[in-house]
C-alpha cells in the first residue's frame, strides 16, 4: 500500500492520523481497484499496526466531481465497513474554494448501510475525535 501521503494532525497530547489520496485523474477504474485493493488487504491484515496504534482515516481529494463519484464507487466496492475504516472525499475545486475546515466533505465507511453524509466538516470531526466522541 503506498498512500500518496501519512499525516497526523495534533492538538496537545491528541492526534489524529489519516491516509491521503490526492488524485488529479489520472487514475482509471483499473489503477483504483488496484490501489483500494491493496489498502483492503493492509488493513485486514493488520499491517498499519506495525506503526500506529489506531487506523487513521482515509482521505481523498479528487480532481472532479466524476472522479470522486469513481473513486468512491470502486473503494465501495474494495473496502469493508467491517473494518473499521472512515473515508472522507472532496474535490480539488471545493478545497481551494473553500478550504479544508468547511463543510463541504462526503464522509461515510465503504460499503456502511449508512448514506453517504454531504456537508461534514474535518474540523468538527477531529474536534469529535480528540474529544473522544468518535472512533476514528
Amino acid at each position: 500500500m503506498r498512500p500518496d501521503a501519512l499525516a497526523e494532525y495534533r492538538i496537545g497530547q491528541q492526534r489524529m492520523r489519516f491516509w491521503l489520496e490526492w488524485d488529479r485523474g489520472t487514475m482509471n477504474v483499473r489503477d483504483l481497484t488496484i490501489k483500494f485493493t491493496s489498502y483492503a488487504h493492509s488493513i485486514a491484515s493488520h499491517e498499519w499496526a506495525r506503526e500506529l496504534s489506531k487506523l487513521p482515516l482515509l482521505i481523498c481529494i479528487a480532481s472532479d466531481v466524476a472522479q470522486e463519484r469513481r473513486l468512491r464507487r470502486v473503494a465501495q466496492a474494495k473496502l469493508m465497513s467491517d473494518q473499521g475504516l472512515v473515508m472522507w472525499t472532496i474535490t480539488e475545486v471545493l478545497l481551494q474554494e473553500h478550504g479544508p475546515d468547511a463543510p463541504i466533505w462526503l464522509t461515510g465507511m465503504p460499503q456502511s448501510s449508512q448514506a453517504t453524509q454531504p456537508g461534514g466538516s474535518l474540523r468538527q470531526a477531529w474536534s469529535d475525535m480528540l474529544a473522544g466522541k468518535s472512533d476514528t
